[in-house]
């Protein structure tokens, strides 16, 4: 697996062994940049899940000022470290080893924003799914302007709504399904003439 683009153009991500991270393909991580490629420079990056932290460290070989990874397992969030050292980009870099709920209600307690916000849980885990998107439209970590996206298994289906987040797009990778969502508009109280 390699950095797609920016700084680390080229340069090689180690990943876990094992069946239990799933590192995105290159071809998804492409896709999600292109969409997102003027909103990246600059720019607060959470990394949910984050297996190999292929996603994270994208954001910041692409001008992210700064990437917070969550991942669970410890020899995971190893390679993560030694990615990032190895590319230069640590200094940017937060890894949290830790469950994803509670890194997520302790970042919620700091007052920590993002503009992009990843989440891929194991799809062998179906019943995380819901949770962790109750408990994302319970937070306020998105930047009111900011972009979150959940990957999962085609057949899956995701609510329209959670909490303060409301679905705007859905993009189909393979098996694969990307689940788009922003924080929510006040309804318009207003009369259309």
């Amino acid at each position: 697996m390699r950095v797609i683009a920016g700084t680390a153009k080229g340069r090689t991500i180690e990943a876990p062994a094992g069946l239990d991270t799933r590192p995105v393909t290159d071809k998804i991580r492409q896709s999600l940049f292109n969409i997102w490629q003027f909103d990246i420079p600059g720019s607060r990056f959470l990394d949910l899940f984050s297996g190999s932290g292929s996603m994270g460290i994208e954001a910041l070989s692409r001008g992210a000022s700064r990437a917070v990874m969550v991942e669970k397992r410890k020899d995971a969030a190893d390679i993560i470290r030694k990615n990032l050292n190895s590319l230069g980009l640590m200094k940017n870099a937060v890894v949290l080893q830790e469950d994803v709920f509670d890194a997520v209600k302790r970042l919620e307690r700091k007052g920590e924003k993002f503009d992009t916000i990843y989440l891929d849980p194991p799809y062998t885990v179906d019943e995380i799914f819901e949770p962790v998107m109750e408990l994302m439209g319970q937070t306020e970590l998105l930047d009111p302007e900011g972009v979150l996206v959940i990957r999962t298994r085609k057949e899956k289906e995701m609510k329209d709504r959670y909490g303060n987040l409301e679905k705007y797009r859905e993009k189909v990778y393979g098996i694969s399904r990307a689940h788009f969502y922003r924080m929510a508009q006040p309804e318009d109280s207003g009369t259309q003439e």
